[in-house]
């Protein structure tokens, strides 16, 4: 695996603020999308919001019938032991209630969502990641993230970054956009899985409220797996 990551140029990341500005659209939900069967799934944020971010989201995919459970652990502060912990608590959770669980990240949620799922195969169905640089996490921001390792507080980080990066044991599906400003978008794809990669024409900082993301994740989800 190459690990020559290309970061976003600043007129992709010039784009995101301009993007980030612009008055919010609703999400709206299409009427022909497939529907679930209550089956739940734990939606995960981006780094530096919490569950009010991906509430669009959360809020759709409860229309199309599924359990849709935030993470419940405030600001996504990065994976600090006391985050990988709660995410881990979280996780057990919702299983011993709800039976096996979709996991959905956005961004750094989409990393996290992949460390679960390698802990955890049993419990969880299937991932999604939507615009998660889980290939080369640390050095495909914008801004390089390595200066925060320290911050972080976390001994094994290396690691989990390199497991993140491992083969999912569980079915996924891997969201990417190349007019990305805030991630290298090549980070976010698994290349020996090309049939699970979907492209979506929009900004990182709208994924959270994006109809081409929600119509991806909700054919996804619905599938026989």
């Amino acid at each position: 695996m190459s690990r020559a990551t290309v970061r976003p140029s600043f007129r992709r990341t010039a784009a995101e603020a301009i993007a980030f500005l612009r008055p919010h659209r609703a999400l709206l939900v299409d009427p022909d999308l497939p529907r679930g069967k209550g089956q739940p799934v734990l939606v995960l944020p981006v780094l530096g919001r919490g569950d009010d971010h991906a509430a669009p989201t959360r809020a759709a995919l409860e229309q199309l019938g599924y359990r849709v459970f935030g993470w419940g652990l405030g600001t996504n502060v990065g994976p600090t032991p006391g985050i990988l912990a709660g995410l881990e608590r979280r996780l057990l959770a919702l299983h011993a209630e709800h039976g096996t669980v979709i996991i959905a990240g956005f961004s750094l949620g989409g990393v996290f969502a992949r460390l679960l799922a390698h802990l955890h195969p049993d419990k969880v169905t299937q991932v999604a990641t939507v615009c998660s640089p889980f290939r080369d996490p640390l050095s495909s921001a914008f801004l390089p993230l390595r200066p925060f390792l320290r911050a972080w507080r976390t001994p094994n980080l290396l690691e989990l970054a390199h497991r993140a990066e491992q083969t999912l044991p569980v079915p996924g599906t891997f969201i990417f956009s190349r007019n990305d400003g805030i991630v290298a978008w090549r980070s976010c794809i698994e290349p020996s899985q090309p049939k699970d990669c979907f492209e979506i024409p929009g900004v990182h900082v709208t994924i959270h409220r994006d109809a081409d993301v929600l119509a991806i994740l909700a054919r996804r989800f619905a599938r026989e797996l």
